[in-house]
């Protein structure tokens, strides 16, 4: 599962989502950055970057095993 941390540390604003969409649309609306933490079914959590507003989110999680660029 990923969770999506929207902030702006100057308003005061921070919201949590479980969409990349809705993620997005409070970026834009509220003025604020954003960033992804992908968390697995045992506890484990790893940060995955942030969050773009134009282009790919895709991102490449060192020592997982992945290959190439995904959305996992």
């Amino acid at each position: 599962m990923k969770i999506y941390h929207v902030a702006n540390l100057e308003t005061g604003y921070r919201e949590e989502f479980y969409s990349l969409a809705a993620a997005k649309k409070a970026m834009r609306e509220n003025n604020a950055t954003g960033s992804i933490t992908k968390v697995y079914s045992n506890g484990d959590w790893i940060p995955c970057g942030e969050i773009t507003l134009s282009g790919t989110n895709k991102t490449f999680i060192a020592n997982s095993g992945q290959t190439t660029k995904s959305y996992k």
